[in-house]
């Protein structure tokens, strides 16, 4: 009979010592790490002594790996999916609500302009129409166009940029 067979003997007692320590549901698995370690390590020397089981070193064998298990346990961070799923939820609803609010003040701003600077900015912005096509159309010249949207852009940056940028930044609290 091989000495691990001679160890395995006892298997029970060692999971009530694991058990003991306050580990129910991976106490088999933990026995099974200390037959790994002795076979692996090659510690029949320190476990067998004179064709008996060293029972004081595989009980600190236990203990050690018992506290390391325990330690590893400790560092991982458990959370619940369901949490993760509302969180996203609430994301997406704070952005939603951020986009809304950073809309609302570029209207505003918009509605402090001049009438012509307005038109021209909307026009601008929610059409696919280029400068030279407006100016094509409407008759204005592309210089006018060109200085009044730089000017309506510099207003909207200076007037709103601030929210802008926590938007990108994802700090929705703060527009």
């Amino acid at each position: 009979m091989s000495w691990i067979n001679k160890v395995a003997k006892h298997h029970k007692e060692y999971v009530n010592t694991i058990k003991g320590f306050g580990e129910d549901f991976y106490a088999e698995d933990l026995v099974q790490e200390m037959y790994v370690r002795f076979i692996t390590k090659n510690k029949e020397q320190q476990v067998m002594n004179k064709g008996e089981v060293n029972r004081y070193y595989v009980f600190l064998t236990l203990r050690s790996l018992f506290v390391d298990f325990y330690r590893q346990k400790s560092k991982i961070i458990k959370i619940n999916v369901n949490e993760i799923l509302n969180l996203e939820q609430i994301d997406e609803i704070e952005q939603h609500e951020a986009f809304g609010s950073l809309i609302n003040k570029v209207s505003e701003e918009m509605n402090n302009w001049h009438h012509y600077d307005r038109l021209l900015f909307q026009l601008y912005k929610d059409s696919n129409m280029s400068m030279r096509e407006i100016a094509q159309g409407t008759n204005i010249s592309l210089r006018s166009i060109f200085c009044t949207l730089k000017h309506c852009k510099e207003r909207l940056k200076e007037n709103v940029g601030e929210d802008y940028l926590d938007y990108i930044n994802k700090d929705y609290e703060l527009i």
